[in-house]
């Protein structure tokens, strides 16, 4: 019987564990949720979490009212739960909020909370059950993922509705994916050799309560965003040499002159991709300066790096901190209240870098119209085409395409962090829509991939015209590796397969010399 799922346990077995309980980075989140790496937890996580969990089972043996524990929730805080019925209140905290709505999350996003809320549990500040942990990871590395629909969270208290679903796998309720198909939770995790939790104490609250599901999504925006902002900087050398872009744009002194370090990284970029070509304009450029999407690239783009730099940092932070109410301090004994679940970090920064990409992607689109149109491209046939133009339509067709991504992009770019609407009978009264940010980052990485995976095929066939031979040597290297999935246009095709094949290129990190 074939196993869809075969090749990608394969393939995590060759790659080193991720250490639960450690520093957890960007890279290792997107190796366990995008490439399956097996995770693990640290040896001294074992440790944090049976001291957390002793101090949480002392307190529910005592008279003092502890949130979540031995009260309700939200604006239900002031009613009892006594301790008969706690098991019961925390699956019922689960299945209230399982009301996810619309398409299911991508398998790399639920994984992606999954290990993320794992990694604060491993901090020793949530009281829950070791078990809990080790569940988690057991059904990371069997492949069990829970489906999650995309709709429902707000980002404060954390992301309830989409980890309420996660939960809801955890304790046998619900559906996920296994082996190619969608089972009932319990037939799930038997198959996979793994029992269901059953909350006791708070792992019902602890499970859901925090950032988790945005800033794992977060984490695979920024590494997506790295290969990206990689990928594009190719595409722009070389539209830069297709269109005859003048090197004097990448003078170092002219960058020293306004020292930005992320326009000083790209002007260094493009310049050693395109040493040594002879496609570069070399005449005084007083009376013919380039467009500003050819002349520009690294004031454009290198502000972009600055901003993937900056969300990056703030994810890293989140990645690494215990988004959870209240916090159980055991080796202190104390149990500290506060709002550690307000996703408004992340939503800024996700916010911030979804502009950034929009940005990189509309400079693209532009070079990408300009080698198209035959009155602005220095010499090159209409549409790119190599027969009879009118007969053949080159990729005037694709160029459609890259419009309404463009389009599209647009629309995406408003802030998701300051459409606040006040919910849960007010007690949230100010929400920072982090799931609403990852989701459209998301969709906005996925345009802006497409707009570079254009780009380059449109330049690649203006550099067949030009001479690809005459290029620099990175960006022949470039032209290369293009060609190796993605034939040149002799006449008309559909073009779609060619730019799947380059996406896939870019998100292999196999285009940049």
């Amino acid at each position: 019987m074939n196993d869809p799922g075969r090749d990608s346990r394969l393939s995590a077995m060759r790659l080193a564990p991720i250490v639960v309980g450690d520093r957890l980075t960007v890279t290792h989140v997107d190796a366990v949720a995008r490439r399956r790496a097996p995770a693990i937890v640290a040896p001294g996580a074992g440790e944090r979490l049976a001291r957390s969990h002793a101090f949480l089972q002392e307190l529910a043996a005592g008279d003092a009212p502890v949130y979540g524990l031995t009260t309700g929730c939200g604006p239900l805080a002031g009613q009892r739960i006594d301790a008969a019925a706690r098991a019961a209140f925390q699956r019922n905290l689960v299945r209230s909020h399982a009301v996810a709505l619309g398409p299911p999350h991508g398998e790399a996003a639920v994984r992606a909370a999954m290990l993320v809320r794992a990694q604060v549990f491993a901090q020793g500040c949530s009281g829950v059950a070791p078990a809990t942990v080790d569940l988690l990871l057991g059904m990371l590395n069997a492949g069990v993922h829970p489906l999650v629909r995309e709709v429902g969270g707000v980002g404060a208290s954390g992301d309830l509705v989409e980890l309420a679903e996660i939960a809801l796998v955890a304790i046998g309720e619900g559906e996920a994916a296994f082996d190619g198909r969608i089972r009932p939770a319990g037939e799930a995790l038997r198959a996979a050799g793994l029992a269901p939790l059953t909350p006791s104490l708070r792992e019902g609250l602890a499970l859901i309560n925090g950032t988790s599901f945005h800033a794992g999504a977060a984490a695979l925006v920024v590494a997506g965003a790295r290969r990206l902002v990689a990928a594009a900087q190719v595409a722009a050398a070389l539209s830069f040499e297709a269109l005859g872009g003048h090197p004097e744009a990448l003078d170092p002194a002219l960058h020293a002159a306004r020292p930005h370090p992320g326009q000083a990284a790209v002007a260094a970029r493009l310049r050693e991709l395109t040493r040594g070509s002879a496609l570069l304009r070399r005449d005084a450029v007083a009376g013919s300066q380039d467009a500003y999407t050819v002349r520009c690239i690294p004031q454009i783009v290198g502000p972009v790096l600055e901003a993937l730099d900056g969300a990056a940092a703030v994810v890293e932070v989140e990645l690494n901190a215990v988004s959870d109410n209240p916090l159980f301090l055991a080796a202190e004994r104390r149990v500290v209240h506060g709002g550690n679940f307000h996703g408004q970090p992340v939503a800024m920064a996700l916010d911030r870098l979804k502009a950034a990409l929009i940005a990189l992607g509309v400079a693209g689109e532009r070079r990408i119209a300009r080698v198209l149109d035959a009155r602005l491209s220095n010499g090159l046939p209409p549409f790119l085409i190599r027969g009879d133009a009118g007969l053949q339509s080159g990729f005037m067709g694709l160029q459609y395409a890259a419009t309404t991504i463009a389009a599209e992009q647009a629309l995406l770019a408003a802030p998701a962090s300051v459409r606040s609407l006040p919910t849960n009978a007010n007690n949230q009264d100010m929400v920072p829509m982090g799931m609403l940010a990852a989701r459209h980052a998301l969709r906005v990485l996925d345009g802006a991939r497409q707009l570079v995976a254009i780009e380059m095929l449109c330049a690649a066939q203006a550099l067949d015209l030009r001479g690809a031979e005459r290029a620099g040597a990175g960006t022949r290297a470039a032209h290369a590796a293009i060609r190796a999935v993605a034939a040149p246009l002799l006449e008309d095709r559909g073009l779609r397969p060619d730019v799947e094949a380059l996406v896939a290129l870019i998100e292999d990190d196999g285009v940049a010399p």
